[in-house]
Formats: structure tokens, C-alpha cells, sequence
């Protein structure tokens, strides 16, 4: 049988807390099941055609294709910035009327970004999208899944170092503020013929320090615009040619919230047992007669929290019977994690 007494707001206490896990992966790891990292490259199409049916499949599990990647990146985070690298404004400044011209306000901010593409921090971020043709309109994207990142790649974690098979690479970190930087370089590589059909080409390896592109925390998207950056997703292919040459590594933020419900017992309470085994047998509701002596304490075992629909959401068993004191209050505290 069980007692029941209702929650107070004081006795309720509710802690976000968010907690970080580092990952790191390597080659055919990435593409494991229970990972899912794609790596997809970005082209422009020749054509105005927005999808083109000349497009390269990219990417290793959820194949995409270079056109499309090349569009959703443009219209996602770089929208802003296709005719200034500090950003395209507009006007946003509203007028009040007022009974004369004189009396007209004018309020709120002069300038704005006319579109929303995800600012990672405060500061004034430079961007570049490659707009040119052929290899000048490359880009590359590193995708990580949620159920890897959480809420968020944790800034300052996220890093990825390529090492071409002639011993040539990059590595590159991001600085925090959502720029990725390279880091290190070993000079520069190329690719030739196979990649895109039958261009061939060379890339310069960037130098360290240079932005090669942006982070997005909270996406887990990771775009390369340009150097030897924006020719990553190309030096890969859908035969995972190459992928053994990549690591990527960063660390999760995942937020929990800790219950905690403060279970009181004042010394007045819950003094009467209502185990039906305590019922003498000849009556229903009479009991033994140690039962109702001043000595007889109930003890708890097990503490249930229950909704205002009465259902049961969660029982916690103590580790042995504690007796309820008939002389200062009994507090049970119930911790949990979601």
C-alpha cells in the first residue's frame, strides 16, 4: 500500500548541465553505421540549370550530388557574402510618422544582413564563397551527425588533418568564432583525371593562419571555400578513395538536467502502516495490537513519484527500510538525469 503527499515548488529543483565527449576518427571509421561522417564536394554548375543532371555523386553513406551541395551551402551560409566578404546589408531602419515631417523617428538598426546565415559569433566575420568557373567554384563540406555532435560541436575542438599519399597536407583547426584556420601545412597537392571526369588540376596548399573556410557549431557542418580546402571533398569519392588520408576529430556538447525532489516526512506524518498483512484477520480494518502502540514505527523501502494523472513515473528502492521518526522531520532526497 502506498502514502501520497504533494510536491511544493520549493521542493522541486531542476539543474541544466551540459557535458562534452571527445571523438575522433579516422578513414573507413567514419563511414561505420554508428558514425555516419560524410564528406561531400561542392561544384558549380555549368549551366543555370539549378540541379544539373550532369552533377557528380558525392559523399560515401547519403550520396548527394555536387550541385546540390554547391546551392545548399550558397543559400545556408553565404548568402551575405556573395558580393562582399564582410557581408551584403539592407536597409532595416523603420519610420514613425509624426503629425509633421519633422516629427517623423526613425528606429531601429540602419543596416542588417538581409538573410539569416547562421553567425557563429558577435564579431564581424569575413567570408568567401567561390563563385568563379571550374575550379574556382569548388567547395568541400565535412558533415557530422547529430547523434554524434549533440547541441553543438564544442568551439576551439574541431580539427581535421588530410595527408595526401605523396606525404603533402594540411591541418586545420577552428578558431572559436566559427573560422576554420589552417594550422600546419606540408606544402601543397594535386589531383588529376578521374576526379571530376576530365579535369585536371592543381591546388596550392595554403599557408598557416590562412581562413579557409567556416564551422557551424550548431550544425555540424564544416565548409571549405578555399585553397587546398575546397578540393577535400574531390580528392575523395564515393569509393572512399583517399579517405584513409583524413582524421577528423571534436568534441560533443550534449545538455542534461539533474532532478532533484526533496521528499519530506514531517514528524507527524505517515506514523500509521497501511500493510494489509498488519490486519488481524477476524475484521477488515482491524489491526494487531503492536500495531497501535505508541513504539510501533512504519519504515520506508521505496519512494514513487507520481503525475497529476496519478500515474506512476519512476520509483527509487533505499538500500535498506529506514523507520520514520515521530520526533523531527525524515527527508528522502531523489536524484535523476535526463
Amino acid at each position: 500500500m502506498s502514502a501520497f503527499k504533494q510536491f511544493t515548488t520549493k521542493d522541486v529543483v531542476i539543474t541544466p548541465f551540459d557535458v562534452n565527449k571527445g571523438f575522433s576518427f579516422t578513414g573507413t571509421a567514419m563511414t561505420a553505421s554508428d558514425v555516419g561522417i560524410e564528406v561531400y564536394a561542392g561544384q558549380k554548375p555549368t549551366s543555370s540549370v539549378f540541379i544539373s543532371q550532369s552533377a557528380i555523386p558525392t559523399g560515401f553513406v547519403f550520396t548527394q550530388n555536387t550541385t546540390g551541395i554547391y546551392h545548399s551551402i550558397k543559400q545556408l551560409y553565404y548568402s551575405n557574402y556573395l558580393s562582399s566578404s564582410k557581408g551584403d546589408y539592407g536597409v532595416s531602419q523603420s519610420i514613425v510618422p509624426g503629425v509633421t515631417r519633422e516629427d517623423d523617428r526613425y528606429v531601429g538598426p540602419i543596416n542588417a544582413p538581409r538573410y539569416e546565415n547562421y553567425l557563429q559569433s558577435t564579431l564581424t566575420q569575413s567570408r568567401f564563397f567561390p563563385t568563379g568557373s571550374g575550379t574556382d567554384g569548388d567547395l568541400s563540406v565535412i558533415s557530422i551527425p547529430t547523434k554524434l555532435f549533440g547541441e553543438n560541436i564544442v568551439p576551439y575542438t574541431f580539427e581535421t588533418t588530410y595527408t595526401s599519399s605523396g606525404g603533402l597536407g594540411f591541418k586545420v583547426v577552428d578558431d572559436g568564432d566559427g573560422n576554420l584556420i589552417i594550422s600546419s601545412t606540408t606544402g601543397s597537392f594535386g589531383y588529376g583525371a578521374g576526379v571530376y571526369g576530365a579535369l585536371a588540376y592543381g591546388v596550392e596548399g595554403g599557408v598557416v593562419g590562412q581562413v579557409v573556410g567556416q564551422i557551424f557549431y550548431s550544425h555540424g557542418i564544416a565548409v571549405f571555400t578555399t585553397s587546398s580546402m575546397a578540393a577535400l571533398g574531390a580528392e575523395m569519392s564515393s569509393s572512399l578513395v583517399n579517405l584513409d588520408n583524413l582524421e577528423v576529430k571534436f568534441s560533443s556538447s550534449l545538455r542534461i538536467y539533474e532532478h532533484q525532489y526533496k521528499c519530506v516526512i514531517s514528524e507527524n506524518e505517515f506514523l500509521f502502516s497501511l500493510n494489509p498483512t498488519l490486519l488481524s484477520g477476524s475484521l477488515d480494518d482491524v489491526y494487531y495490537d503492536f500495531v497501535t502502540g505508541s513504539i510501533f514505527t512504519p519504515y520506508i523501502t521505496t519512494v514513487g513519484l507520481y503525475n497529476e494523472q496519478n500515474e506512476l513515473l519512476l520509483t527509487g528502492k533505499l538500500s535498506f527500510p529506514v523507520p520514520i521518526s515521530q520526533y523531527v522531520d525524515t527527508t528522502i532526497i531523489v536524484n535523476f538525469d535526463t
